[in-house]
């Protein structure tokens, strides 16, 4: 039992009082003082961190169960102030832009991943995509685009001698550049070598066949599940990845090498922003809770920076 359990019947009273019929307090209570007998077991009050901590504790599946966790914290931590216990209010704010917080591979799921996609077989309904999808999941990974952006790369807008794709005209009809690093645009040159001599001319880096120009969003998404269930990945996860978690990943390791490194981290996020597409750093900001969930010792790092730029929690 923890230090706090001690306060949750006087607390559902109060609000019954009021005229509050919350029925799902009672079962994230009891949720509540399990995780702070395990992980916080000196703990008599609610702080950013044990808050934090146990709100992203479970993956949520809908954004009424997620608010319903912020709100349980919060009804907490106001009858404790009234008590005169100083307790940490979230302000987490959750609206209809909210996701589900996507499934990311790690390390190993990864590798059998990439495996499987450069083991694909050719087939005669889907031309060149035992070609075509090792490179381009890889390009996904590796800079971050969206499926969309990497389908539709023209040949003007790479410079595979110094590594540079243009992103024209994409989300918000934002232009920019993205920069392969050297193991990404070695393996981008010797693609386009054999993409040179079957397709002689042609106008999309990834061109299928002479009348397919390039893949379309539904075509990467179907390798992707295919790959999925080569590499029998497709029943480690609660949620189905999708092609999108790879452009999460990108970031996600990029947050924490920022974090690693001990780099000017409001310089380096806005730099993350820009070289993502995304419309403002605050969405960008997303992925830094994200690494918080997935890795818990960089928690105290993440409470400081948040503080230090004025972040609030959002979910994009």
């Amino acid at each position: 039992m923890s230090r706090l359990k001690h306060h949750f019947n006087n607390l559902k009273q109060t609000l019954c009082n009021f005229g509050y019929t919350l029925s799902y307090l009672e079962s994230n209570l009891n949720d509540l003082d399990l995780f702070y007998d395990a992980m916080f077991p000196e703990l008599e009050t609610v702080t950013s961190e044990s808050a934090t901590s146990w709100i992203y504790s479970r993956k949520m599946r809908s954004t009424k169960a997620l608010q319903e966790r912020i709100s349980s914290v919060k009804y907490l931590s106001e009858y404790l102030n009234s008590l005169g216990i100083e307790a940490f209010i979230p302000d987490i704010k959750v609206g209809r832009s909210f996701h589900k917080r996507p499934q990311m591979m790690n390390d190993g799921q990864l590798q059998r991943f990439f495996a499987a996609a450069d083991g694909l077989k050719p087939c005669v309904a889907s031309p060149n995509r035992e070609l075509v999808a090792p490179v381009l999941f890889r390009l996904i990974y590796s800079c971050g685009l969206r499926n969309s952006e990497a389908c539709l790369i023209r040949m003007e807008d790479v410079d595979l001698q110094c590594g540079i794709i243009r992103i024209i005209h994409s989300k918000g009809d934002k232009d920019r550049v993205v920069y392969m690093c050297r193991q990404m645009a070695d393996l981008c040159r010797r693609f386009d070598n054999v993409c040179a001599t079957k397709h002689p001319g042609r106008k999309y880096f990834f061109q299928l066949s002479a009348e397919r120009f390039h893949p379309t969003k539904h075509n990467v998404d179907d390798w992707f599940d295919l790959l999925l269930g080569i590499a029998h990945l497709d029943n480690e996860f609660c949620d189905k990845p999708t092609v999108h978690g790879l452009r999460h990943l990108f970031a996600v390791k990029s947050m924490k090498a920022c974090l690693s490194q001990g780099e000017n981290f409001e310089n380096w996020i806005k730099y993350l922003s820009k070289y993502m597409g995304h419309e403002s750093v605050r969405e960008t900001m997303y992925y830094l809770h994200m690494v918080e969930a997935l890795i818990p010792e960089y928690r105290k790092a993440i409470e400081v920076i948040t503080k230090g730029i004025g972040v609030v929690h959002e979910e994009f």
